[in-house]
This record gives C-alpha cells, structure tokens and sequence, in this order.
C-alpha cells in the first residue's frame, strides 16, 4: 500500500469512528428537535400571512442554525484528543503505526464530517420551512453562504482541537466558545473602540485580530436575508463574486491549517 493511500485509509478509519459516535450521541438529535420546532415556526408565520415575516424567519432560522451547528463542533472537538489521552486509547492507534499528523487529520475531518451532516439537517428543513412561506430565495447566494459556513466550521474545529491540548476539555469548551460568540462582535466592536484606544491598546487589539479569524467574514446570511427580487430583474444582493469566494476560501484554509499545525506541534511533543 502506497504511502498516499495509507493514509487516506487511515483518515477514513479515524473520521468514520467519530462519524458513529456522534451519531449515537444526543447532540444530533438536539439539533434535529431545534430543526423541526423552526418548522413549526415557519408554517406559524405562513398561518398568519404576515408580510415581511419571512426575512424574520429566514433571519432566525440561519442564525440559530450556524450558532447551533458551531456549538456541536466545538462540544465534539474538544473532547476527541483529551478522550483518547486519559483512556489511553491513543497508544494502541499510534502504534499500528499511524502517524500523528494522521491521526490529527483523521481527528479533524471526522469532526468536520459531523458538522455537514448536522447543517445538512438544518438546510433539509430550513427548505422545507421556507417554501411554506412562500417567499422567493435566492439559490447562489444560499449556496454560497452554505459553503462560505463549512470554513468557519473547519476553523472552530481545529482552534477547538488546539485548545484541548492546552486545557481540560471543560476549559477548552468555553474558551472556544467564547472566541466564536465573541468573534461574531469583534469586527464591529474594532471600529467603535479603536480611535479611543492608547496605541499600545490598539496594536494589541490589532495583534489579536490576526491571531484569531473574523468568522463574521463566512457570514453571508445577512445577504440572504434581505436578498429579495427586483422589479428591474436581479436581486437585491447578488452572489458573491469569484475572486470574493476564493479569498475567503484561502482565509479559512490558512487559519484552519495553522492551528492544526499548532495542535500537531503540541501532540509531537507528548510523550507516548
């Protein structure tokens, strides 16, 4: 067996195992019972025929969705290397032998797994929903906010996997998702409070804007929701263009990759 199919297998193998957990675990379910009472949300608003309802409802179901969705990959992440450590069940993985990095990967792309199948969830019935109400969607700019939330995704799992290695998984869960609710802020927060900041204070809040990624930027359900259709033809807000998606993509890759470096650092230096 070649090298590069050694370690697909083996990244299979490890992302499967967390794929099977996660869905015997509650937290799929919970997302599935939020889902399903978002429905009965939508056919509310649809009962009532009240105009302009639906930008609420498309409005509070996106949001509940990425917060929901971020939540579980942050409580399945920070768990999966403490895990192994204490039960010492990483010993007998590493010593077949799969490299550390491998089972890094395998870690991560397991946990990345869990988080499309649970939003897929969340897309299946968000549908469902909105068609009750009747009111028109723009698909790109949809599948573009979609795929623009995968990459945040990725980059909470793998500041997550990095964080469990610091701290206990307690530790490692809130100060996740600390970083998440307050990177949803962040930005905003930058603009009001920099011009009254000593410099000393803004280099540091500068400092800090690099060392954690702005996951407002893979946030495009704003557009989606006031995206509407025009007399004149079009939309309101029209897909993203390609150079916009490809820059983020390159953002959410080089955060995601270096905090998995970190966290392959961190792991290479535990002894075993």
């Amino acid at each position: 067996m070649t090298a590069p199919s050694a370690f697909a297998r083996q990244t299979w193998l490890i992302s499967k195992t967390i794929w099977i957990e996660a869905i015997r675990r509650k937290e799929v379910y919970a997302i599935v019972a939020v889902a399903a009472a978002l429905i009965g949300a939508a056919r509310l608003v649809h009962f009532f025929d009240i105009e302009g309802l639906s930008k609420f409802y498309r409005e509070a179901a996106l949001k509940t969705m990425n917060v929901a969705t971020a939540l579980t990959v942050i409580l399945l992440a920070a768990r999966q290397l403490p895990r192994e450590l204490e039960n010492r069940t990483i010993y007998p993985i590493l010593a077949k032998p799969v490299a550390r990095g491998t089972f890094l990967v395998g870690k991560f792309l397991g946990v990345v797994a869990v988080a499309a199948f649970c939003y897929s969830l969340f897309m299946a019935i968000f549908i469902v929903g909105h068609a009750s109400t009747g009111a028109p969607l723009h698909w790109p700019l949809f599948a573009q906010s979609v795929y623009l939330q995968m990459w945040s995704f990725a980059a909470i799992a793998a500041l997550t996997l990095m964080l469990s290695l610091l701290f206990n998984v307690d530790a490692a869960v809130t100060l996740a998702a600390l970083l998440y609710l307050c990177s949803q802020v962040f930005m905003s927060l930058m603009s009001y409070i920099h011009d009254y900041l000593e410099i000393e204070q803004q280099r540091a809040l500068l400092a800090l804007h690099y060392i954690f990624p702005q996951l407002t930027l893979f946030d495009a359900s704003a557009k989606v929701v006031h995206s509407v259709p025009l007399e004149s033809g079009g939309w309101l807000w029209e897909s993203l263009g390609a150079w916009a998606i490809v820059a983020l993509t390159v953002y959410g890759f080089v955060y995601t990759a270096l905090y998995l470096g970190l966290a392959h650092l961190m792991l290479r230096r535990r002894a075993f």
